[in-house]
């Protein structure tokens, strides 16, 4: 049966009123080379087309709905609870975020010991263990366990993380609820593992650390007590003493010469004395010579034998013995003080050079002042960096150590169950009648498309408006253009006929 194009029983007066309507669009008609009335004839004519097409997309959707196999998801939820203890007064160990903490523990929880256990404890996936191998398998159980964050502030996508929903997806419902339980317990166990270890660690290090600045401030004490014992005198606190010391020797020093110098000069005059002693007669001469004088002048008058030469004779011998049991004349005397005075000066002397000795080492004490003064000053130093360390270390150890106690007790940052794993009801995906209606939606699509591609493909004027457009001329009339019913057609319509046969409240009306 051949039809008239509708599209062609049109005068050029409808083009200005799809001028207008697309103008009131703000699409310019001329930008696109077709119109909406246009467009609506050609699904009037070939709506037929779109039979095939929603009747494959009906019959995909059926396939896929009787070969899809359920799949059920059972979650807990777990909060992430803040520690019992404000952490104002006890500082929290866990350095890390929760997100990250979710995660460290989410890799021990999918490794492939705790996976093949799960698999193995639970019989999971029995058909796919003889088609792929066990690393595929546990690829695709980590691609089944799910872990969601809910952050502080959903509203905005953001916000520090307070809890997350731990999920699994199985074929069997029973079977996800009890993995989802076990890997709810692990992630409690793996969480409580984790705190101790991470609390315990942190202590441990800090008491390691704690006993190395112990050890070095020791081994600065026993190098302070070093320098002071080798620059023993030198140390600031000496320097002062030994200036004084310095000016009492030297003060002591002058003394000593000066009495070595009165020494000197005294031992001088009596070695002149001395001197002059030995030069003088002694003591008893004059009576001898006298006595000698008398006896030569009797003897040159008298006789031996005369009694005054004989007196004379007996005073002499008289005057020489007195004069050979009379002491020395003060000789002796000087030559002792002489003596005592020169083992005074050997003794000032000895004391002078002892005192020369004692300044010079003084002196030389006094030069390494600024030496011990650096060393010391360089120790002390380090050694008060050291110890704010070692006070501030020692007061994070004791919080840690209190830290790790109230993590072994669960009384810090914790995990804890508030929704506990359900056992799912529904399976997941698209609902049968849903997915059959985006069949047929998609079978329509399919349809739109094959007719407008066909249309705007064929390169034919659709319409009086395009071709009073392309000719820059109006229409004087419409001819009617008939074409020979296609066998796609015919088949439509036999379709359609045998519907209404099957189908009474189908409506019978057909544009033509």
């Amino acid at each position: 049966m051949n039809r008239p194009s509708p599209s062609l029983s049109r005068g050029p007066a409808p083009a200005r009123s799809s001028d207008q309507a697309l103008s009131a669009l703000g699409v310019d008609p001329d930008s696109i080379g077709i119109y909406p009335r246009e467009i609506l004839a050609m699904f009037r004519r070939r709506w037929r087309w779109m039979i095939a097409p929603i009747v494959l997309g009906l019959l995909a959707a059926g396939i896929a709905v009787a070969l899809r196999k359920p799949v059920y998801q059972s979650a807990a939820t777990l909060l992430i609870d803040s520690p019992q203890i404000p952490t104002s007064l006890i500082a929290s160990p866990l350095t890390d975020i929760a997100d990250e903490r979710i995660a460290k523990i989410r890799q021990q929880i999918v490794s492939r010991d705790s996976l093949a256990g799960l698999i193995r404890g639970n019989d999971l996936y029995p058909d796919k263990r003889t088609r792929i191998d066990f690393p595929g398998l546990l690829d695709v159980m980590r691609g089944d366990i799910g872990v969601d964050l809910v952050g502080a502030d959903q509203a905005r996508g953001g916000g520090s993380t307070i809890a997350f929903t731990l999920s699994f997806k199985y074929p069997d419902a029973l079977k996800a609820r009890n993995v989802t339980e076990q890997l709810t317990r692990m992630f409690l166990v793996e969480d409580k593992r984790f705190r101790t270890e991470q609390a315990t660690g942190t202590a441990s290090f800090l008491e390691s650390r704690s006993e190395e600045l112990r050890r070095q401030l020791r081994d600065l004490e026993d190098k302070r007590r070093s320098v002071e014992a080798h620059y023993a005198g030198a140390l600031p606190s000496s320097v002062a003493l030994s200036a004084q010391s310095s000016s009492a020797l030297r003060a002591e020093v002058s003394r000593t010469d000066a009495e070595t110098q009165g020494l000197v000069q005294q031992n001088g005059l009596l070695a002149a004395r001395q001197q002059e002693l030995r030069q003088a007669p002694p003591s008893g001469a004059d009576g001898v010579r006298r006595a000698e004088d008398r006896l030569a002048q009797l003897l040159a008058v008298h006789s031996d034998v005369f009694p005054d030469v004989v007196a004379a004779r007996a005073e002499l011998e008289r005057q020489k013995a007195l004069q050979s049991h009379l002491p020395p004349a003060g000789t002796n005397l000087i030559e002792t003080e002489i003596a005592a005075g020169r083992q005074r000066i050997g003794v000032l002397a000895s004391r002078r050079a002892e005192l020369v000795h004692t300044m010079a080492d003084l002196d030389q004490r006094a030069a390494q002042a600024p030496q011990a003064a650096y060393e010391l000053n360089m120790i002390e130093r380090e050694y008060d960096n050291i110890k704010r360390q070692y006070d501030s270390l020692r007061e994070k150890q004791l919080e840690a150590q209190v830290a790790a106690n109230l993590q072994s007790e669960d009384k810090g940052e914790r995990f804890t169950v508030v929704d506990q794993p359900s056992l799912p009801l529904q399976p997941l995906g698209l609902k049968p009648a849903i997915l059959l209606a985006l069949g047929i939606a998609g079978g329509a699509a399919v349809g739109l498309c094959m007719i407008l591609g066909f249309e705007l493909l064929s390169g034919t004027i659709h319409g009086a408006d395009t071709l009073a457009r392309t000719m820059q001329v109006p229409s004087f009339g419409v001819v009617p253009l008939v074409t020979e019913e296609s066998r796609f057609s015919r088949l439509a319509d036999e379709t359609l006929t045998r519907l209404r046969a099957y189908l009474p409240g189908l409506s019978t009306e057909v544009n033509r």
